[in-house]
């Protein structure tokens, strides 16, 4: 299937934000330091517009690294009207920015609604206290729970960004964190289990013993549910895992913890693997003796649901004591058992 969006990142390296948290290296993560100029702008999304197909329907524009709220107001309104001719033009659609929660208010959102911003993506990381308070986020759960609420209220669509394993964290408050922005009615999430980055606070703790990161298993097994909470609720997740990385002018920035080019498509595929599992628990109880089945699987998701090189099929296999596993496509989105 064609992708029918597209978004074009600027990033703007830690502009603005007041605090530097444990986990957090925007450097390294977007390999830029250095603000944009118009002219990098200006080459950047025509860059992205002239390589967008007749496929594409809509094109949104993305400030991303920073705390955009917490720049010089006349700095973000610089930066929203070099937007402003391909918004009227409705070459862009959109425009997302991202920030913390503790810079958000109503002036706030009557500026940026009024500069064509319709998406505002809020860096929650966690909804627990002390999470928070290990991490060195410097804002507090209340202070996220009021930033969403007020996003909400004013019409505008919210986005959430949560970190699983962080310090102080265990799959009980993931879980609820993922909860809690279901709850508050995201319209879109980012899930990015804490890895370790070079030059980092959490780098000295973990080298000093202090800090343990999630291994990729623990990674799958947390995020996991946490997507299911969101696949459930109907709210887009944008993204799993960092974005792939660029390490050909230096060093890995990557020191240690559950990163994995391909993590969004492993936690989706574990996914489906758990309703395939489900399924066929509910088809063995019918027919305990049977050695060879055959799955109907949605055409539109088969990566996901078969695994890489087989290895949800071959779980299947193992789990369920089956001699024989074959399938066949659907374009229906359900998964099934067929009658043998």
């Amino acid at each position: 299937m064609s992708k029918r969006r597209i978004t074009i990142p600027i990033f703007i390296p830690h502009s603005g934000c007041p605090h530097c948290c444990v986990f957090c290296n925007q450097w390294k993560v977007t390999g830029s330091h250095n603000e944009p100029t118009e002219a990098f702008f200006k080459k950047t999304v025509e860059s992205y517009l002239s390589t967008a197909g007749p496929e594409i329907e809509r094109v949104e524009l993305a400030f991303f690294g920073g705390t955009f709220t917490a720049i010089d107001q006349e700095l973000q309104r610089k930066y929203l009207s070099w937007a402003l001719p391909y918004v009227t033009s409705g070459s862009i659609k959109s425009i997302r920015i991202s920030t913390r929660p503790d810079y958000i208010d109503q002036n706030i959102l009557t500026f940026l609604e009024s500069h064509y911003v319709e998406t505002v993506e809020i860096g929650v990381q966690s909804f627990d206290r002390e999470v928070l308070l290990y991490s060195g986020r410097g804002h507090s759960r209340e202070d996220s729970l009021r930033a969403c609420t007020l996003i909400k209220k004013s019409g505008m669509r919210l986005g959430v960004q949560l970190l699983p394993g962080l310090p102080g964290d265990t799959i009980d408050k993931s879980i609820s964190s993922a909860e809690i922005t279901q709850s508050l009615g995201a319209d879109d999430v980012r899930i990015y289990p804490a890895v370790v980055l070079r030059e980092t606070e959490l780098e000295r703790l973990y080298l000093a013993g202090k800090y343990k990161p999630l291994s990729l298993e623990e990674a799958l097994l947390w995020v996991v549910q946490m997507y299911e909470i969101f696949y459930d609720a109907k709210i887009n997740v944008i993204r799993m895992g960092l974005h792939p990385m660029d390490f050909a002018e230096g060093e890995c920035p990557i020191v240690a913890g559950p990163y994995h080019v391909a993590f969004g498509f492993l936690v989706k595929s574990r996914f489906r693997r758990n309703c395939m599992e489900k399924i066929l628990s509910q088809w063995r109880k019918r027919f305990p003796l049977v050695k060879d089945v055959r799955l109907l699987i949605p055409f539109e998701h088969k990566e996901e649901y078969i695994g890489h090189k087989k290895e949800n099929i071959n779980y299947l296999k193992e789990k369920f004591f089956l001699t024989k596993i074959s399938y066949e496509y659907t374009h229906s989105s359900e998964f099934n058992v067929l009658e043998f």
